[in-house]
């Protein structure tokens, strides 16, 4: 029998010892950090530290080989046809190169889950995403366009919209600044703050990028080598003394310099 009092305090998200393994390499390692309801977590890490895998174990990608991943309390391992569609169903995911469907118009983008779901009518369809757009500072116009006539600063804007669009408890964010100059990062940064905050989701992202990291995370947890290296705020990240932490951060100075 569930515990109801032990239901309500569950965090939203709760990763434990998530270990997956390929060819008889170990590429995800006792993974373990949990995310309260209205959290944001953001997993950082060098390509190859395990942080998109795991976000791939979350949504139902891959399965691991042990470990567990519970969301509010239920545990969504293995789960299949109809409850792995609910499931994803209260999440929002914007994807590294936002995968925006280039043959139709920017509302069609926005409003593609309510469409195909016939949630919506095309009028109310596109009066929706028009709202969406303008909640990431995109203007009525731009919902007539189509992707190949946006920069991908606004690219980025339109992914936000469309993971945004269902009002989901649950938002997953694949690499929400890449390829994107700083200043444009920042932007899309603070979108990202501004729209979660304002839905009251859980917000878990994966990012190489530092300054992305620290401007949406309330906690941040480093990958490397499949493991957790550290975990803690924002404004700690920089005073850990990890040796691995330092090393991150001075080889993406130097990434950043030459950039």
């Amino acid at each position: 029998m569930n515990d109801p009092v032990a239901e309500k305090t569950a965090p939203k998200i709760a990763v434990e010892g998530l270990c997956k393994s390929f060819d008889g390499e170990r590429v995800l390692d006792g993974i373990d950090f949990a995310i309260p309801d209205g959290g944001s977590v953001v997993l950082l890490g060098e390509s190859g530290s395990g942080k998109t895998l795991t976000l791939k174990c979350i949504m139902g990608l891959v399965h691991p080989d042990s470990g567990s991943i519970r969301i509010d309390g239920q545990d969504t391992v293995g789960l299949r046809g109809r409850e792995r569609a609910q499931l994803l169903g209260r999440c929002g995911m914007l994807f590294q190169q936002s995968a925006l469907f280039d043959s139709l118009p920017v509302w069609r983008n926005v409003a593609f889950r309510q469409m195909e779901r016939k949630e919506l009518n095309a009028a109310e369809a596109h009066a929706m995403a028009v709202k969406r757009l303008g909640s990431v500072g995109l203007g009525p116009a731009v919902a007539d366009l189509l992707p190949s006539e946006l920069s991908g600063g606004m690219q980025k804007r339109v992914g936000i919209a469309r993971a945004i669009a269902s009002e989901p408890e649950i938002i997953l964010l694949d690499e929400p600044t890449a390829g994107l100059d700083p200043i444009m990062s920042n932007v899309i940064a603070s979108l990202i703050v501004r729209n979660v905050r304002e839905l009251g989701a859980t917000a878990l992202s994966i990012t190489s990028d530092i300054n992305t990291a620290i401007k949406i995370a309330d906690q941040i947890v480093l990958l490397h080598e499949g493991k957790v290296a550290w975990s803690g705020p924002p404004d700690e990240i920089a005073l850990t003394g990890n040796a691995i932490v330092e090393r991150f951060i001075h080889k993406w100075k130097m990434e950043q310099a030459a950039a």
